[in-house]
């Protein structure tokens, strides 16, 4: 279980990483002086960045998905046709697969198209 966030430590690093430039030092040197290792130095500015690009990253791109739509169910559908999940994209694609495909492997497109990389529009199955 990973340690919880010390809001102390995040915002001495803030401090150091702001000062390092304006110090004159190098970063080896700037460490050897705060008494910290130039890896830690290094990790800290990652997660930093990583933090402060995120939430704007999240908040500036758009869904991957719209809201589901469920439509009731047509007696009128001929014997033997196949019922359909259909995933709609942002972008305007589909993806339909049977519903007896199953759960798992609707979870699993779902979880892929999540993960994919913006612009779609170049992706071809």
């Amino acid at each position: 279980m990973p340690r919880p966030a010390d809001p102390a430590l995040a915002t001495l690093w803030r401090r150091r990483l702001r000062q390092q430039p304006d110090s004159g030092l190098t970063i080896h040197q700037f460490c050897q002086r705060e008494g910290v290792s130039t890896a830690s130095f290094h990790a800290w500015k990652r997660r930093l960045a990583l933090r402060t690009a995120l939430p704007a990253l999240v908040s500036s791109r758009q869904s991957a998905f719209v809201p589901v739509i469920v439509p009731p169910s047509s007696s009128s559908q001929p014997c033997g046709s196949a019922e359909f999940v259909t995933i709609q994209l942002a972008n305007g694609g589909q993806v339909l697969l049977p519903i007896a495909a199953g759960v798992a492997l609707v979870c699993q497109v779902v979880e892929t198209v999540a993960r994919l990389p913006l612009p779609r529009e170049a992706l071809s199955c």
